[in-house]
């Protein structure tokens, strides 16, 4: 089963699918610069639903290649600020890449209602890779007398925490409509 959720397979049809779902991440990153964002960055990101879509429907290979194109087309288009390459790493392609690996954990129905686990478990990673990128990199930002440490759970987890909270309600709801057009 897993090989089967990680295989790419190159044809004109789904690189223009995967084309088509890198361009409506894009699309949605510019809504992102309306939301309001924290003092040194961070913000709600409803871009990444389109990223947990391409892998629900494509499958994680397809999602992990859309993230990181993505990441690597917000700094052509000045979407994204560098500071240094493991800023690009962690602040970036991997947050964006991990959002692709929704099909790795099952989706559960209760009722009506379908929890996508996928969801919370690349959120969980995206939190990670954040947290690691401002407790390391950016700890000079904690205020004074504050472990750097604490200072990054807290921060990071004020916008992931409601990201992860839209995305439960919107991919499974897009996600149900979507899944027989892919199929």
């Amino acid at each position: 089963m897993m090989k089967n959720v990680m295989r790419v397979e190159y044809s004109i049809r789904n690189m223009c699918m995967l084309a088509m779902f890198m361009a409506i991440t894009l699309v949605l990153s510019y809504v992102n610069e309306v939301i309001p964002s924290l003092p040194q960055g961070g913000t709600i990101s409803v871009d990444v639903i389109a990223i947990m879509l391409c892998g629900y429907l494509m499958g994680a290979g397809y999602g992990v290649i859309c993230g990181v194109g993505v990441a690597l087309l917000q700094f052509v288009l000045g979407i994204a600020q560098y500071y240094g390459p493991w800023s690009v790493l962690l602040d970036y392609v991997l947050p964006l890449a991990v959002c692709g690996l929704t099909p790795l954990i099952k989706t559960q129905k209760i009722g009506h209602i379908s929890i996508c686990w996928g969801v919370v478990f690349v959120m969980f990673l995206k939190y990670l890779s954040h947290f690691a990128s401002g407790a390391f990199l950016f700890a000079s930002y904690a205020p004074e007398g504050m472990n750097p440490i604490v200072y990054s759970l807290r921060y990071n987890a004020i916008y992931v925490a409601p990201t992860l909270i839209l995305c439960m309600i919107v991919v499974p709801l897009l996600y149900s409509r979507l899944k027989n057009a892919f199929h």
